[in-house]
């Protein structure tokens, strides 16, 4: 006999759910109502407004129990007493635990909300919260540490990209593989495209060698990113932050191989992304 699949809860209006944070206590979220038609459009089908509430606790709370019904505002880091309230399409968890039903007030139906996310937010919004009113020092030290972390670890990228700069030749690029990051996004295309204007650069400035003036060198690098901003015009403005970071640092690496490192941020000059 086949396995029964498990049937998914109803987001009504009013639906109740606790959600298992990560240190063992529990949150609450709600639906406040459903989407209109014209929302749903916006925001995704069957999306639904929903609000964190502001309780935490360590054991699955009744839905009768008046403190949960205070609407979760956050002043965690940044935070300036915002509402935790946002729209959202996605299949609810297989760990949220269905309460029974808050019914929402008039008011709390209409509140506006301009915010998409997912269930995630809820979860880790109450958490963060809850730490921020209550273990404060100790965040801010995590944050410090974090932060301390993650200079040091840019310095380090700094530091070994500095010495690829200076070492890297155009033999060496004839066997990169170009982004490698690249894999869902950009599309296949894109992917398949952007690498073959890389790999032919590197060809022509191989092709000139090592006399060439300064000047030709320049144009086939010059031909390089206004290929490439032909390629984002023909693929919608797939270059966006990323890839652009990524394009620039590829790029850079052509410039100091075929010589001319003293020139500083050259596809600046020339790209339209």
């Amino acid at each position: 006999m086949g396995r029964k699949k498990k049937q998914r809860l109803a987001l009504v209006d009013g639906a109740a759910f606790a959600m298992p944070l990560t240190d063992g206590h529990f949150g609450v979220c709600r639906v406040l109502r459903n989407a209109t038609d014209d929302e749903s459009r916006e925001w995704g089908a069957g999306s639904v407004l929903v609000a964190s509430s502001a309780w935490m606790g360590d054991a699955v709370p009744d839905a009768s129990d008046p403190t949960l019904r205070p609407i979760l505002r956050l002043t965690h880091h940044a935070w300036k007493q915002v509402e935790e309230i946002l729209w959202i399409s996605d299949p609810l968890p297989d760990d949220f635990l269905p309460l029974g039903g808050i019914e929402p007030t008039a008011d709390e139906r209409d509140r506006p909300c301009y915010t998409m996310g997912g269930w995630a937010s809820p979860r880790l919004q109450i958490r963060a919260q809850w730490r921020w009113d209550n273990e404060r020092e100790v965040v801010l030290a995590e944050d410090a540490a974090e932060h301390e972390a993650a200079l040091q670890k840019r310095c380090q990228l700094e530091e070994e990209q500095k010495v690829h700069l200076t070492n890297v030749t155009l033999e060496q690029l004839q066997e990169h593989v170009f982004f490698p990051n690249w894999t869902t996004y950009p599309s296949k295309k894109a992917i398949l495209k952007s690498r073959q204007i890389m790999e032919e650069t590197v060809q022509a400035l191989l092709v000139l060698g090592n006399e060439a003036t300064e000047q030709a060198r320049l144009a086939v690098l010059q031909v390089c990113i206004e290929r490439f901003n032909t390629l984002d015009e023909e693929l919608d403005n797939f270059i966006e932050t990323g890839a652009r970071e990524d394009i620039c640092e590829e790029f850079e690496a052509l410039v100091h191989a075929c010589g001319l490192g003293t020139h500083q941020d050259l596809a600046d000059e020339w790209r339209d992304w």
